[in-house]
């Protein structure tokens, strides 16, 4: 890698939803673009849900004659180990993103190593969310917003030029940035502290914004919550300039400061190719099972 030359510019995607998201609605949107990043980018050979399909038929079998060949038996200790670190992650994200105190940004790193990363995809999250009680009619339900979400992400011109190039299977990992007011409020079982590190100047950057162009709409209700230290992060609460904000912001690195902390999951998936035996995959047999 040349060490002169410069850090190729974020890919920023203005999603615009924060208005309308719940707690819970915001933890079911980073999920499902989760499973859509890890099938876009050849990850999974399946989707989330027909992996999960095939994977649990395969598991629940239980007459030891219907076990299938070697590479039959290989590739579902693969792809079930693969599951289940995508699962353990997803969950681990939901807990936090339900708890007290909202991650500020999710990001999905996947490379080698983190610090070798080809791709980085970094979900800022709304600093103000609705509670899942709250009946304001600005909210929307999963169906619509993910809806909306995914249509901005399958027809965006410049995140086709990223999908375009295939990518090999590869290790994903995942990081929480969080106040260092609220890492009291960190699950260490499922995140552990990380003292960050800059990321490759080669790598590609894909930034999705949550937040809305404004926080004004949410006054039309009082059962909202406030995460984070709102006073020392002001270009989340006033309109957005992209032009501006994105100059400002410096995404080419993941650093923990006296004011946010990063956190580490545990778990790491790990990327894997289908496994093709006379022209069909060997996960169509488990269906048989």
């Amino acid at each position: 890698m040349n060490s002169m030359s410069k850090n190729l510019k974020p890919i920023v995607v203005d999603l615009n939803i924060g208005d309308q998201l719940t707690s819970v609605s915001c933890g079911h949107v980073v999920v499902e673009i989760i499973k859509f990043i890890v099938y876009q980018r050849l990850q999974i050979p399946y989707t989330y849900q027909w992996l999960k399909h095939v994977v649990t038929k395969k598991r629940n079998c239980e007459n030891d004659d219907l076990k299938g060949s070697f590479q039959s038996e290989k590739h579902y200790h693969v792809a079930s180990t693969a599951l289940d670190n995508l699962d353990y992650i997803l969950k681990s994200l939901l807990h936090e993103i339900n708890g007290p105190s909202i991650p500020e940004e999710v990001c999905i790193i996947l490379g080698g190593t983190p610090v070798t990363c080809k791709e980085i995809y970094r979900l800022i999250l709304p600093t103000l969310c609705h509670k899942p009680q709250c009946q304001s009619t600005h909210i929307a339900n999963d169906q619509k917003i993910q809806k909306n979400i995914f249509r901005t992400l399958v027809t965006s011109e410049m995140l086709s030029q990223v999908f375009f190039n295939a990518m090999a299977p590869t290790n994903m990992y995942v990081f929480i940035k969080k106040s260092t007011k609220n890492q009291e409020l960190i699950n260490n079982d499922n995140f552990v502290p990380a003292n960050g590190h800059r990321i490759p100047r080669s790598s590609k950057i894909v930034v999705m914004d949550f937040r809305t162009q404004t926080t004004g709409t949410m006054s039309c209700c009082n059962q909202f919550q406030v995460f984070g230290d709102i006073g020392s992060n002001l270009h989340d609460i006033v309109p957005k300039d992209p032009d501006m904000e994105y100059e400002r912001s410096d995404f080419n690195e993941i650093e923990s400061t006296d004011k946010i902390k990063w956190y580490q999951s545990a778990y790491v998936m790990k990327g894997f190719k289908d496994c093709i035996v006379n022209g069909s995959s060997v996960a169509n047999t488990w269906l048989k099972s």
